[in-house]
């Protein structure tokens, strides 16, 4: 899934993941506190930003996701058997995967016994910092992004997921269409980083492009968020990163 180039973006947070996991496995992480902060450090230390935009509340406990995937679908280690085992480092990410397993297998048309399920798992106690089901249905989300965007999930996922959320949680519809814009933002970006598109016009066009793509309408991110991925996440050089997407004078950066 994916080019081999757009992987190699990804590379350096893959490497520390699997570090990450062979800590696990020796039993040196003790909680998901720990693992939190073990991450952090990893980050900090090779120069890793989290995959995020603006919006930077938690986001080393988002980013567990990270290690989570790549422990499941790179390396194989987290299965039926081990997910008990596990349950203390990544409850959040368990209850999240269960999530879009029922409505994968579903073929993303839920019914009546797949949404009581669902309704279950959103009910439970995923945390002091996500109570509500909007949290709860955008950490979904997020995980299955993740899987996208290191190419363990195929694209498709993540619109079918986004769809199906929006069928039962109807009030959460515009709310959850973020992450599309933030996907598409990330498509972009990569572009940008690849040498795909050079210019500013590219840029406009693959906007609409990949909305098309996807089967969406109203997607479209921001230029300013594309930015923000590509020079901070990406590490694409600023010169590359102003030729296509020409700063603004008094255009602030610090958004959320």
């Amino acid at each position: 899934m994916g080019s081999p180039d757009a992987k190699m973006l990804y590379r350096d947070r893959i490497e520390v993941a699997i570090e990450i996991w062979d800590k696990i496995l020796k039993g040196e992480v003790t909680d998901r506190n720990h693992l939190r902060n073990l991450l952090k450090d990893r980050y900090r230390r090779t120069r890793i930003k989290p995959l995020m935009g603006f919006y930077k509340s938690g986001i080393y406990d988002k980013e567990i996701a990270t290690v989570f995937v790549v422990g499941k679908y790179g390396l194989g280690i987290v299965g039926d058997e081990t997910t008990k085992t596990l349950s203390n480092l990544f409850s959040v990410e368990i209850k999240c995967n269960k999530t879009y397993q029922l409505l994968k297998n579903k073929n993303y048309q839920p019914d009546t016994e797949s949404i009581k399920q669902i309704n279950e798992i959103i009910n439970e106690d995923w945390g002091p910092k996500l109570k509500t089901t909007k949290d709860k249905a955008l950490r979904i989300l997020r995980y299955v992004f993740t899987g996208v965007i290191l190419r363990f999930i195929p694209e498709e996922d993540l619109v079918n997921t986004y769809k199906a959320l929006g069928s039962i949680y109807t009030n959460l519809t515009t709310t959850l269409k973020g992450y599309i814009k933030f996907y598409v933002a990330f498509k972009v970006a990569e572009d940008i980083a690849l040498h795909r598109i050079r210019k500013p016009e590219e840029e406009k066009i693959m906007k609409y492009v990949y909305c098309l793509r996807l089967g969406l309408t109203k997607c479209i991110p921001t230029d300013a968020q594309i930015r923000a991925i590509a020079t901070h996440v990406l590490k694409t050089p600023q010169n590359l990163v102003n030729t296509v997407i020409p700063p603004i004078t008094g255009n602030t950066q610090n958004q959320q």
